[in-house]
């Protein structure tokens, strides 16, 4: 089975893990998704991808206004939609059966050249009220704690994970 992945215009090369596979498809039963689940042999990663550069898209200035405005709005759609995936990912998973006896950790990929650390490192701050990073293990005992943070490319290869961009 191959490990390079494709989401739009851009593959993931996930050789270095065990496993990796597409899992927004139409088997996900009306739940939200990530893009892909990969593994390694201590971590479980849910890795959903945002292209705000794909090339036959003429929205860039458009998509760089939205994710700012997730920055300055409380509740924003993109924010409860990128917590909605990671949740409905993870019982999805648990529904197959799954034990989750790795660490667990969830990225969140923007290709967007004009939306900076900084912008990054807010949006993370904002989204992370909506994921599940510190569960009470006495209640929630089938999950481990969630590691999550919005990377670029550069950040990707911190994580193995590597991005090609393709021909239109």
């Amino acid at each position: 089975m191959s490990k390079v992945l494709t989401a739009g215009n851009l593959c993931f090369d996930f050789t270095s893990f065990e496993t990796a596979v597409k899992f927004d498809n139409e088997t996900n039963s009306g739940l939200s998704a990530v893009d892909f689940v990969a593994e390694t042999e201590d971590t479980l990663y849910f890795i959903e991808v945002k292209d705000y550069q794909h090339p036959k898209s003429n929205r860039r200035s458009e998509d760089l206004e939205m994710l700012r405005e997730a920055l300055q709005t409380k509740r924003h759609n993109f924010v409860l939609q990128m917590g909605a995936k990671i949740k409905d990912s993870l019982l999805r998973r648990y529904a197959e059966g799954y034990i989750f006896d790795k660490k667990i950790v969830y990225l969140l990929f923007i290709n967007l050249d004009l939306f900076g650390k900084h912008e990054r490192s807010s949006l993370k701050t904002k989204i992370e009220d909506y994921v599940p990073t510190g569960l009470n293990k006495e209640r929630f005992s089938a999950f481990t704690e969630i590691s999550f943070n919005v990377v670029n490319s550069e950040r990707l290869k911190e994580h193995k994970i590597f991005v090609i961009e393709t021909e239109v």
